[in-house]
């Protein structure tokens, strides 16, 4: 793991303040959305403005929704010790959920529609999400399960040979932006469809990789299902009902097909 990239050296009296790894793979990983979305949105007859506010807000509404859902989870060690609450962890499905309600928000307050803001950044989202699951490996954090030395992608946290998990579901969704990509100029006249199959491909492969991971301690259970699988399972039904509504759904408005 190197949890930090680098040092800055402030010379004098001053520390060395470190930077690291995860903080700059998150920034990098929503600069790389941003910039795709915001790309795609005169496509879905979106301003660009719009969609950058969009992406923005949904990244703020992110933060607070993936340490709201965290405390959820682990309410009762916060209750006990107050004091954790100063360095809460995160956890993707609340972010998204934080997220879409942002972006609901602006886009109730302005007008925009929705499924076109979601359509244009579907692709973008995955990619950024690849970044912070880098971010994540080189952290240490939603570590896999142990192996043998001898796998060839085994990855050594704190002398102990591990599943790259972190790495595999960031090829995983490598692959689903390149995926969401293709499947733009095909899904065109559906609103909503290409962010309903983002969400329902996420759902599956973090399903997949959820048997991976052996923080337990960290994800908090429902029964034998993790929260993340049990909101994986939903996704996947919510993603069916959007895919199959929006065969009777009205066009999207924007000028042409996008890329």
């Amino acid at each position: 793991m190197h949890p930090e990239l680098f040092r800055i050296h402030l010379g004098g009296s001053f520390p060395d303040r470190p930077v690291n790894s995860y903080g700059v793979l998150i920034i990098l990983g929503v600069t790389a959305a941003l910039l795709l979305s915001v790309r795609r949105a005169p496509r879905y007859g979106l301003e660009r403005f719009d969609e950058l506010a969009v992406g923005l807000l949904a990244f703020c509404g992110g933060i607070v929704g993936a340490v709201a859902l965290f405390v959820a989870v682990h309410l009762s060690e916060f209750v006990r010790d107050p004091s954790l609450l100063l360095q809460p962890g995160l956890v993707f499905y609340g972010g998204l959920g934080g997220g879409a309600l942002a972006a609901w928000l602006y886009c109730r307050a302005y007008r925009v529609p929705l499924s076109a803001a979601a359509d244009a950044g579907a692709p973008g989202l995955a990619l950024g999400h690849a970044f912070g699951r880098i971010g994540c490996l080189l952290g240490g954090c939603c570590y896999g399960r142990a192996v043998d030395p001898s796998f060839p992608l085994a990855v050594d946290l704190a002398g102990q040979s591990r599943h790259p998990v972190q790495l595999y579901e960031a090829a995983g969704l490598l692959a689903l932006s390149a995926l969401l990509l293709l499947l733009s100029r095909r899904l065109w006249p559906r609103p909503g469809a290409l962010f309903a199959v983002y969400l329902g491909a996420y759902a599956a492969l973090r399903f997949v990789t959820e048997g991976l991971r052996a923080d337990d301690l960290e994800r908090g259970f429902v029964g034998p299902l993790s929260t993340s699988r049990l909101i994986a399972l939903v996704a996947i039904g919510v993603a069916a009902v959007v895919l199959y509504r929006g065969k009777k759904e009205p066009a999207h408005g924007g000028r042409e097909r996008p890329i």
